[in-house]
């Protein structure tokens, strides 16, 4: 088995790791029968996610929007009345915090709709009071700059123009606005206590050059690092995480950016390819990148990629061999809603064309957001399944349907089942630290098997995957580390057997073995 070279590995950013769930509001829980998932029902579901192992839940934006995720804000003050209020948003903060969890913020506040006041008053009338809020071309506002796609206009789920323009983030009066938005979620009443706030922001779309056009550049210096100072200056506990629009390593986002955490897109990769030798290089790099006191959130699937239940990977083993991925390969995991239950679901970008034929943005993206699956019929009262309210607009089959097992009711009291395995998988990582904050190290990697090392001051583990659709025997010894004498096998298939005079841990297709020192 060929060794892969490995850099000192780095500490995690917490003392107390956390394990996050990325919950698409409208889709997650419906409190009230309206088909839309609502911040009451998030309530409903904290003991579930507890229960799951969860400490850390990431929210889709809040604000009020014409498009159904939520990320192209009409206003950014308040919540979006088909999700609640604030009343309810305060009760939400208060029971996740009562729960020792923590609670992130989702924001794109690089764009605004055609509904947003900044724009409807500062177009065409440049003594507007809002006169630098929206980036315009011309001193009469008469043309607004199109940075997204080229373009302000879009055909948007369901069947409904939308307009979207371009916010002016080199303005010092947008930025001081932003800064005081942001400050607000953190502090709602101002009194210097954050228990009724955020723990922290997701920033979406994330550039230093606002879609590489070259007209809104040098963001990080002027704009999002300025922010984030005065976000710190008032709590030093805040924390920034990016999604980096390149879907890279991050390495900009840390180092002129700022950030605290990014999103380990290249892990993502190779576990989605199943491919040993592109997770290696991922973690390596990741090593490297990721400084001390920094951070990634590890993840399998997200809201804007397709669900990892698909393209030949949904299987028992494979759903679990993904969910060991996710939960130990170190750094801080992230769980997409209904994933521990193996929802499926693939763009499909024959979804609700326009007139032109152009495919539909916002509606292509539907599947990877359907509902979570509460009880197994589609229609049940807690699935927020709200795109069934427009069929004319969605009109492909369900790729989550009854009778397919995949719902919480189904699985809850099944030990077989995935969502157990997911449950199972945070006991350990409860059960051995080294599993939750130790140090990742890779020390062998090919195609078909990778063989990680995770180590703290206090002790040592050795996580083998075998991402192959065969058993493979894996030598005892491994670079500096050894499976002999003194190892315990804590998770997963571990049978040693003697070949041609040397020791081997048997592992089968699809299984992760876990080892600690006794």
């Amino acid at each position: 088995m060929e060794n892969s070279p490995s850099s000192t590995p780095v500490p995690l950013a917490e003392e107390d790791p956390e394990v996050f769930y990325h919950i698409f509001v409208r889709s997650f829980r419906d409190s009230n029968q309206d088909q839309h998932g609502d911040l009451q029902g998030i309530i409903d579901g904290l003991d579930y996610l507890q229960e799951l192992g969860v400490t850390s839940i990431l929210l889709t934006p809040l604000y009020p929007s014409k498009f159904y995720h939520n990320y192209f804000a009409d206003r950014f003050e308040g919540i979006d009345a088909e999700f609640g209020d604030m009343a309810t948003y305060a009760k939400l903060v208060k029971e996740i915090h009562d729960r020792g969890m923590k609670i992130y913020m989702d924001q794109e506040i690089q764009y605004v709709t055609g509904q947003h006041e900044w724009f409807t008053d500062s177009y065409k009338n440049p003594a507007s009071q809002f006169d630098e809020y929206i980036l315009f071309s011309d001193e009469q506002n008469t043309t607004p700059v199109a940075t997204l796609l080229g373009t302000t206009d879009f055909y948007v789920w369901p069947n409904q123009y939308q307009n979207i323009y371009t916010v002016n983030m080199h303005s010092e009066k947008v930025r001081d606005y932003f800064r005081d938005y942001l400050l607000f979620w953190m502090d709602p009443d101002g009194d210097g206590d954050f228990a009724d706030g955020v723990d922290g922001f997701r920033i979406d779309h994330m550039m230093d050059d606002l879609d590489n056009v070259g007209v809104l550049t040098d963001l990080f210096e002027k704009f999002w690092v300025p922010i984030f100072n005065d976000l710190r200056d008032k709590n030093a506990k805040i924390k920034i995480i990016a999604e980096q629009a390149d879907w890279g390593y991050g390495e900009d986002f840390f180092e002129r950016g700022e950030v605290d955490m990014v999103f380990s897109f290249p892990i993502w990769g190779g576990a989605t390819k199943l491919n040993a030798a592109d997770l290696a290089e991922a973690i390596t790099k990741s090593n490297q990148v990721v400084m001390e006191g920094r951070d990634q959130l590890v993840f399998i699937e997200n809201h804007d990629t397709d669900r990892f239940a698909g393209e030949g990977r949904n299987t028992p083993d494979i759903l679990r061999l993904g969910a060991a991925i996710n939960l130990l390969v170190g750094w801080t995991p992230s769980i997409y809603y209904g994933q521990e239950l193996g929802m499926t679901g693939e763009r499909n970008h024959d979804l609700a064309k326009s007139p032109s034929g152009k495919s539909n943005a916002d509606a292509h993206d539907i599947p990877l957001r359907q509902a979570f699956r509460w009880q197994p019929e589609l229609s049940a009262a807690e699935n927020a399944d709200w795109y069934r309210l427009h069929p004319e607009a969605y009109s492909a089959e369900d790729s989550n349907v009854p009778g397919d097992g995949v719902s919480l009711s189904e699985q809850d009291k099944d030990p077989a089942s995935l969502l157990n395995y997911y449950r199972q998988l945070a006991k350990l990582r409860g059960d051995y630290p080294v599993l939750a904050n130790g140090k990742t190290k890779v020390l062998s990697s090919d195609n078909d098997v990778l063989v990680l090392e995770r180590q703290t001051s206090e002790q040592r583990a050795v996580v083998i995957f075998n991402l192959s659709d065969q058993q493979k025997d894996i030598p005892l010894s491994l670079g500096q580390s050894s499976l002999g004498n003194g190892w315990q096998n804590i998770h997963g298939e571990g049978q040693v057997t003697d070949k041609d005079e040397m020791k081997m841990v048997s592992i089968a297709a699809h299984k992760t073995s876990v080892w600690v020192v006794k």
